[in-house]
């Protein structure tokens, strides 16, 4: 029998935060993943593009009334927690949740009094009923992610994962229950997610209850508020503008075409996504509680981090994001509706600006951490003008391919400008030399699976050939690349000791 306890790489995993953390927001964020694939496949068989559209627009407005009702006092919370004392932090805590009970309220009454202004808004119609699914969903949610927030700042990785992994199971019951048994339609959607953030948000708030009991007296800080909002409310237009350029493409493609090409569209888009849930939001969950400490401890160390971490990102994500493609386009013809297969036509366009805006987040840390945030605002804006002017322009003429296109050129002006400005603020030396050739070698063998994805040959002849490219290029990237030598630098820095990232 094998003693795990005694296994260096166990021992590594157990000791060591980085890769600890790593593994559990990865494990998370690929049960999520696979959990939200199974699910959209599973809705796209009973679902009509049409309908799917109508969801699309529907969460666009939840995400964006929850960070303005949020206040981006999330983030605010954050960037103050390893900076306060734990009293001042519970104060915190009952000073945010109270105002976000009060903003929401007050929102939520607004369209309770004018119910047609939601469907002005979005261009759709729906009942009072789903309106109030809505507004509850938004709710909870801003509970449910401020408790899951908390459990990665506080660098509770263990429990994240299993909160994210209830969260999913009860999101895949509820599905199940509403589309199935209860025959409820579109809105099914929108009420597993509304039963999932519910019972999350209760869970923490019985865990900030019982952990960070209210003080007797002044639990609610007036003063703290004002320093939260000064550094939350900054990033409210940031954050809408940021929902802007991510979905401003779907509101448009209804405005010049229907709610069907939104829906396919979407689906499109949702198997772009894949790679950020699986590698790159993880992993960010994972270091950014390591930097926020180096950062304020010891700005060299924070600089090799970075340098570190920038360096091998383009070719852990480009190997990925190739391999991906060795199979995409066979699973989702199997497992996705065929009205919404026109969709996988855009996923490559849209993954690329998906991976820039991975890299740019990772720079954008030294934004957050120099307390720059209005900087933000004003980079987010322009690449929103041009991704919203762009759509305008080439929607009606292309259509989603448009949309799909505009995606990308405005996560490419984003990432550029973030780069010129945090290389003022902090700079770091970062191996461009590698970093260019890696790419390179990565775009030469993507193309060439691309390439062979679209031939219409027998599906095993054409898994083959793609199997045996990614082969060719891992061996290319072992060699030219010094892959061995870059798995050793990462192992190197991710089994670092707890003492000197602390």
């Amino acid at each position: 029998m094998i003693n795990f306890k005694n296994n260096k790489l166990f021992s590594i995993l157990s000791q060591y935060y980085l890769t600890k953390a790593f593994s559990f927001f990865s494990l998370s964020n690929v049960i999520s993943a696979i959990t939200s694939l199974c699910i959209l496949a599973f809705y796209t068989k009973f679902l009509p593009p049409e309908d799917f559209g109508k969801i699309s627009l529907m969460w666009i407005f939840v995400i964006i009334a929850s960070t303005v009702i949020d206040g981006r006092l999330n983030i605010a919370f954050s960037i103050k927690y390893y900076k306060v004392s734990k009293e001042e932090n519970i104060k915190n805590i009952y000073t945010i949740f109270v105002y976000n009970l009060i903003v929401f309220s007050l929102v939520y009454f607004v369209f309770l009094l004018y119910p047609s202004l939601f469907q002005k808004i979005l261009k759709i119609q729906i009942i009072t009923a789903d309106l109030n699914v809505v507004f509850f969903l938004i709710l909870f949610m801003i509970f449910g992610n401020f408790y899951t927030n908390f459990l990665i700042v506080a660098q509770k990785p263990k429990s994240y994962f299993f909160m994210k992994l209830s969260f999913d199971v009860i999101y895949i019951i509820s599905s199940l229950v509403y589309l199935i048994i209860l025959r409820e339609g579109y809105i099914s959607y929108l009420k597993a997610y509304l039963i999932s953030y519910f019972i999350v948000a209760v869970i923490g708030l019985r865990f900030f209850f019982i952990n960070y009991k209210p003080c007797k007296k002044n639990i609610i800080s007036v003063s703290n508020l004002k320093n939260l909002l000064r550094l939350g409310l900054p990033l409210v237009p940031t954050g809408l503008m940021l929902m802007l350029l991510t979905w401003a493409d779907r509101y448009i493609l209804n405005l010049y075409a229907n709610l069907a090409i939104v829906g396919i569209y979407t689906v499109g888009y949702k198997f772009s996504g894949i790679i950020d849930s699986f590698v790159v939001t993880p992993f960010g969950q994972a270091l950014s509680p390591m930097v926020f400490k180096q950062f304020a401890k010891s700005r060299d160390e924070y600089k090799k981090t970075m340098s570190r971490v920038f360096k091998y990102y383009w070719l852990v994500m480009s190997t990925i994001v190739i391999g991906y493609f060795v199979v995409l386009k066979e699973i989702y013809q199997l497992i996705i509706n065929v009205k919404y297969i026109e969709g996988y036509n855009i996923i490559a366009i849209v993954l690329f600006g998906i991976i820039l805006w991975g890299a740019t987040n990772l720079l954008g840390a030294t934004i957050i951490m120099k307390e720059k945030t209005g900087k933000m605002f004003l980079f987010t804006s322009i690449s929103v003008l041009v991704n919203i002017g762009l759509n305008f322009i080439f929607i009606p003429k292309y259509g989603m391919y448009g949309a799909a296109v505009t995606t990308l050129l405005s996560y490419i002006l984003q990432f550029i400008m973030i780069f010129a400005y945090t290389q003022k603020l902090v700079f770091i030396n970062y191996d461009y030399k590698f970093i260019f050739k890696s790419s390179f070698i990565s775009l030469c063998f993507f193309a060439l699976i691309l390439f062979l994805s679209y031939l219409e040959i027998n599906v095993i002849i054409r898994l083959s050939l793609k199997a045996i490219s990614f082969l060719l290029f891992s061996v290319l990237a072992y060699k030219f690349l010094d892959l061995k030598g870059s798995i050793k630098g990462i192992l190197d820095y991710v089994i670092k000791p707890k003492e000197s990232i602390s």
